[in-house]
């Protein structure tokens, strides 16, 4: 299937996926994830007839070929089931993989979100619980605790949105995030990304499902960003990696309508969002500071990911 068939047929999907999340709460949406899963396992004979195997430096060289040499960073969003039954290999060797792909030169970085456990009620986890920068585990897939835990990363201090670095880039990436009113705009390692050149991946997961980056636009925009949302606050306990304790105010902001990050492919040619499959698997690479550019300037034109809105004229 070529490019360009591939996005059709993801927009598609992700126009589905839009749907569902409109249409099922998350217990629902929840139960239909393990559904996909299982059935993964169910079939598992048929997946490989279909799509055949592949390896951790397999995988990783396919996606070394989007990825421009230039890149300063690399942040990986990923879904390991979704990498399964076709990966023959270790979570542990794809993160291997990785660290050699970016080498001495290039810092990876990886979400490491903690959003609330299974409710993803962050405001109702943290009224309890502080945030310990060593043990809080990421709720981003297998792939980034097995990176959390890998001695040398390092993990930027937020309560929610926390990230994950190894590499050169790495202090700057993280050691302003618990001094950010924002989750992705100035001082966090997001606003940092969109400054160095940094290629997004995604690794068995489509753009629609996990770029984050999206929020640098209503987090860098502030006021100026025409959709209104409502702010709760509390103030948040962190421990951070000598023990201390760092006090922090959590903002979340609630909208009344939906995330769609469809609207980025309207908004990106093809080679500045590329979609492939690689034996079966979803694969994704785009540029941090095309994805937030591309959504302020269409934020200033009324549209954005959270649907139309209308401009004041003055």
């Amino acid at each position: 299937m070529s490019r360009s068939a591939y996005a059709l047929q993801n927009l598609f999907k992700a126009r589905l996926y839009h749907w569902l999340r409109l249409t099922l709460n998350q217990r629902r949406r929840t139960a239909v994830k393990k559904m996909l899963a299982s059935s993964r396992k169910r079939f598992r004979r048929a997946y490989l007839l279909r799509y055949g195997t592949f390896n951790a430096r397999e995988i990783v060289a396919e996606l070394a070929k989007r990825i421009p040499e230039s890149a300063e960073i690399v942040m990986v969003h990923s879904a390991y089931d979704r990498l399964l039954p076709m990966y023959s290999g270790t979570p542990e060797e794809l993160i291997n993989e990785l660290i050699a792909f970016c080498g001495s030169k290039r810092t990876l970085a990886m979400p490491t979100f903690f959003l609330g456990g299974r409710t993803y009620d962050s405001i109702g986890y943290y009224r309890t619980r502080p945030f310990d920068v060593r043990r809080t585990p990421s709720e981003m897939g297998l792939l980034t605790e097995v990176f959390r835990r890998r001695p040398g990363v390092k993990r930027s201090l937020h309560p929610t949105h926390s990230i994950c670095a190894l590499g050169p880039r790495t202090d700057e990436l993280i050691g302003t995030h618990h001094l950010a009113s924002t989750r992705t705009g100035e001082r966090t390692p997001f606003a940092a990304m969109t400054r160095r050149n940094t290629a997004i991946v995604g690794l068995g997961v489509e753009y629609y499902r996990c770029l984050t980056h999206t929020h640098t636009a209503e987090d860098l925009m502030g006021e100026e960003f025409p959709i209104e949302f409502t702010r709760v606050t509390l103030p948040v306990s962190m421990i951070n990696y000598d023990g201390g304790d760092v006090p922090f105010e959590l903002t979340v902001l609630r909208c009344a309508t939906p995330l769609d990050n469809t609207l980025l492919r309207s908004l990106l040619s093809a080679d500045e969002l590329v979609e492939w499959k690689f034996h079966g698997v979803a694969l994704f690479v785009t540029n941090a500071q095309r994805v937030t550019e591309a959504l302020i300037d269409a934020a200033r034109k009324g549209l954005t990911v959270f649907g139309r809105a209308s401009l004041a004229v003055n």
